[in-house]
């Protein structure tokens, strides 16, 4: 549930990238952070053109394309690229849960990605679109808990801006009911 509130979250995000361009009238616009993650048919779409593009383009632009000049498998340095973004969540981790029990499942959630999305790049069939979004969302259900663990385990780093998560799931009881409503 934590992950489809992330993917879901994210689009009140991107309300700022539509106001700038109002505003301003098209002469600047912000990168979306997300373009629409929830119809991504493959793990390579989702990483590489729909979830977070903020970070996929830092990754692209300071990993991807200069090892791929040195490197000629893009499976390698693919990996390469998901590995330190792992070592990234893995430090993230560390410094702000100090939780060294969660270091390996928060590496591996990157790592194996990473591997999927090289496996992917092989395969010598393409999926229907259907099966290809079942897939997809199949291993992110099942790696994204070993990276929101953290998350999850200590509320009061992540939910202590939000006073009412700390109700858990009666918060939509205690609030009064207004008069407006019908009896």
């Amino acid at each position: 549930m934590y992950f489809v509130s992330i993917l879901s979250f994210s689009y009140l995000i991107d309300i700022q990238a539509f106001f700038i361009r109002i505003i301003t009238q098209d002469k600047y616009t912000v990168q979306w952070l997300n373009n629409f993650p929830f119809l991504s048919q493959s793990l390579r779409e989702f990483w590489g053109r729909r979830y977070n593009q903020v970070i996929g383009t830092i990754l692209k632009e300071s990993i991807f394309h200069p090892l791929n000049l040195y490197i000629s498998s893009r499976s390698i340095v693919s990996l390469i690229a998901f590995t330190i973004s792992g070592l990234f969540h893995v430090h993230v981790v560390l410094v702000v849960f100090e939780d060294m029990s969660s270091v390996l499942p928060t590496f591996a959630c990157f790592f194996l990605n990473g591997i999927a999305c090289g496996t992917e790049a092989h395969l010598p069939i393409k999926l229907p679109p259907l099966i290809g979004w079942l897939m997809t969302f199949s291993v992110l259900f099942i790696t994204a808990p070993m990276c929101l663990g953290p998350f999850v385990k200590d509320k009061a780093v992540f939910f202590g801006i939000d006073p009412l998560s700390y109700y858990g799931d009666q918060w939509l009881s205690k609030l009064p009911v207004p008069k407006f409503c019908p009896k």
